[in-house]
């Protein structure tokens, strides 16, 4: 197994932590992974609906059992379409890192503006993440 393909894990782990929808999106994005062709839609979808509503006061916490386990779920498939067995674990270790790391941020960071902004940086830093980890591949 080459390094480079357990780095793109990796790093599409950590963009997963942050956005539970960006590794199925940049997979299906370059044809990969179980939402490529036609089904990418739903990728697509899904990924606009949570990027608008993590931006809501009353979302709930990204470490709750429902959140938690589409971050882990989808970083870890999409991982292992990366790296094998290996990349899965990887990434599914890398996402639960930044999904505590994000929670913690955005119960630190104060005031309505604040908290927009610190949420439109999330987002991009996770989808910069997991469309370098699949060009990497």
């Amino acid at each position: 197994m080459s390094d480079r393909r357990l780095v793109a894990a990796a790093l599409l782990g950590l963009g997963g932590g942050l956005r539970s929808f960006a590794p199925p999106v940049a997979l299906a994005l370059h044809g990969r992974g179980p939402l490529a062709g036609a089904a990418r839609f739903i990728a697509f979808g899904a990924a606009v609906g949570e990027v608008i509503a993590d931006k809501q006061p009353q979302m709930g916490s990204r470490l709750a059992p429902r959140g938690l386990g589409l971050r882990l779920g989808f970083s870890s498939t999409g991982g292992g379409d990366l790296g094998g067995w290996e990349g899965a674990g990887i990434a599914a270790v890398a996402a639960l890192a930044t999904a505590f790391a994000g929670s913690r941020l955005r119960t630190t960071v104060q005031g309505r503006p604040a908290q927009l902004a610190a949420a439109v940086a999330e987002d991009a830093l996770s989808y910069g993440l997991v469309l370098a980890a699949v060009r990497m591949r």
